[in-house]
Protein backbone atom coordinates (compact mmCIF):
# COMPACT_ATOMS: atom_id res chain seq x y z
CA UNK A 1 0.00 0.00 0.00
CA UNK A 2 1.19 3.30 -0.72
CA UNK A 3 2.20 5.55 1.93
CA UNK A 4 0.51 8.13 0.79
CA UNK A 5 -3.00 6.26 2.41
CA UNK A 6 -1.56 5.23 5.80
CA UNK A 7 -0.38 6.93 9.12
CA UNK A 8 1.91 4.80 11.19
CA UNK A 9 2.84 5.53 15.10
CA UNK A 10 -0.41 7.64 14.94
CA UNK A 11 -0.11 8.90 18.88
CA UNK A 12 3.42 9.89 18.09
CA UNK A 13 2.14 12.47 15.18
CA UNK A 14 2.54 16.14 16.29
CA UNK A 15 0.29 16.87 19.24
CA UNK A 16 -2.60 19.73 18.82
CA UNK A 17 -4.73 21.04 21.21
CA UNK A 18 -8.25 22.27 20.01
CA UNK A 19 -9.44 24.23 23.23
CA UNK A 20 -10.47 21.30 25.54
CA UNK A 21 -8.36 21.52 29.42
CA UNK A 22 -6.05 18.65 29.65
CA UNK A 23 -6.13 17.09 26.26
CA UNK A 24 -3.77 16.32 23.01
CA UNK A 25 -5.29 15.65 19.69
CA UNK A 26 -3.89 14.41 16.52
CA UNK A 27 -5.58 14.55 13.36
CA UNK A 28 -4.51 11.94 11.53
CA UNK A 29 -6.80 11.73 8.45
CA UNK A 30 -9.27 14.60 7.28
CA UNK A 31 -9.82 17.32 4.81
CA UNK A 32 -6.65 18.91 4.67
CA UNK A 33 -5.07 17.12 7.29
CA UNK A 34 -1.51 16.96 5.24
CA UNK A 35 0.01 19.57 5.75
CA UNK A 36 3.73 20.94 6.62
CA UNK A 37 3.48 20.35 10.62
CA UNK A 38 1.31 17.10 9.66
CA UNK A 39 3.78 15.76 6.97
CA UNK A 40 1.95 12.10 6.90
CA UNK A 41 -1.45 12.70 8.16
CA UNK A 42 -3.78 12.04 5.06
CA UNK A 43 -6.08 13.90 3.18
CA UNK A 44 -9.79 12.73 2.82
CA UNK A 45 -12.96 14.04 1.21
CA UNK A 46 -15.21 13.78 4.26
CA UNK A 47 -13.65 11.45 6.99
CA UNK A 48 -12.02 12.55 10.19
CA UNK A 49 -9.89 10.62 12.78
CA UNK A 50 -8.21 12.46 15.36
CA UNK A 51 -5.91 10.35 18.01
CA UNK A 52 -6.90 11.73 21.76
CA UNK A 53 -5.37 11.74 24.75
CA UNK A 54 -6.55 13.02 28.23
CA UNK A 55 -4.84 13.42 31.28
CA UNK A 56 -7.16 12.43 34.88
CA UNK A 57 -9.86 15.38 35.18
CA UNK A 58 -9.24 16.84 30.96
CA UNK A 59 -12.85 17.86 29.99
CA UNK A 60 -13.90 18.99 26.37
CA UNK A 61 -15.59 22.07 28.22
CA UNK A 62 -18.76 23.01 28.22
CA UNK A 63 -19.81 21.14 25.16
CA UNK A 64 -21.67 22.45 21.55
CA UNK A 65 -23.02 20.48 19.05
CA UNK A 66 -22.07 19.96 15.23
CA UNK A 67 -24.68 20.88 12.65
CA UNK A 68 -22.63 19.66 9.74
CA UNK A 69 -21.16 16.03 11.23
CA UNK A 70 -21.98 12.69 12.89
CA UNK A 71 -19.26 11.98 15.39
CA UNK A 72 -17.96 8.86 17.37
CA UNK A 73 -15.63 8.41 20.08
CA UNK A 74 -13.75 4.48 20.44
CA UNK A 75 -12.37 4.27 23.56
CA UNK A 76 -8.77 2.64 23.84
CA UNK A 77 -7.55 3.20 27.45
CA UNK A 78 -9.00 4.52 30.28
CA UNK A 79 -12.42 5.84 31.08
CA UNK A 80 -15.00 8.33 29.86
CA UNK A 81 -18.13 9.99 30.55
CA UNK A 82 -19.73 11.49 27.81
CA UNK A 83 -23.15 13.61 27.69
CA UNK A 84 -24.99 12.96 24.03
CA UNK A 85 -28.31 14.98 24.97
CA UNK A 86 -30.30 14.39 27.71
CA UNK A 87 -27.87 10.64 28.15
CA UNK A 88 -24.75 10.16 30.46
CA UNK A 89 -22.64 7.36 29.45
CA UNK A 90 -19.60 5.97 31.22
CA UNK A 91 -17.37 4.14 28.66
CA UNK A 92 -14.13 1.83 28.75
CA UNK A 93 -11.71 0.51 26.40
CA UNK A 94 -13.50 -1.34 23.52
CA UNK A 95 -16.68 0.67 23.95
CA UNK A 96 -18.15 3.60 21.36
CA UNK A 97 -20.35 5.97 21.40
CA UNK A 98 -22.36 8.14 18.66
CA UNK A 99 -22.20 12.11 18.71
CA UNK A 100 -25.37 12.56 16.03
CA UNK A 101 -25.44 15.74 14.03
CA UNK A 102 -26.85 18.64 16.11
CA UNK A 103 -26.82 17.18 19.05
CA UNK A 104 -25.23 18.52 22.52
CA UNK A 105 -22.58 16.77 23.54
CA UNK A 106 -19.44 17.15 26.19
CA UNK A 107 -16.80 14.34 27.89
CA UNK A 108 -14.53 14.00 30.81
CA UNK A 109 -11.96 11.34 31.46
CA UNK A 110 -13.57 9.96 34.46
CA UNK A 111 -10.12 7.79 35.87
CA UNK A 112 -7.08 7.90 37.00
CA UNK A 113 -5.14 7.06 34.41
CA UNK A 114 -4.97 8.62 30.74
CA UNK A 115 -7.71 8.27 28.82
CA UNK A 116 -6.69 7.18 24.66
CA UNK A 117 -9.34 7.27 22.21
CA UNK A 118 -10.42 7.65 18.82
CA UNK A 119 -12.87 10.44 17.51
CA UNK A 120 -14.22 9.42 14.41
CA UNK A 121 -16.47 12.27 12.21
CA UNK A 122 -17.98 12.15 9.01
CA UNK A 123 -18.53 15.74 7.50
CA UNK A 124 -22.38 16.25 6.34
CA UNK A 125 -21.70 19.34 4.55
CA UNK A 126 -18.81 22.18 3.32
CA UNK A 127 -16.70 23.60 5.76
CA UNK A 128 -13.32 23.50 7.81
CA UNK A 129 -12.57 20.08 9.60
CA UNK A 130 -13.93 19.68 12.81
CA UNK A 131 -12.01 20.38 16.15
CA UNK A 132 -13.38 17.67 18.50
Amino acid sequence: MSASYRVQNCFSQPAENHGHPGSISRVILGPGARREDRPTAVNTERLVIHTNEYEPGGTSGDGHAHPDQEQAFYILEGAIEVEVGDEIYELGAGDCVLLPSGVFHKHRNIGDKPLKFLFISAMLGEGTPPGG
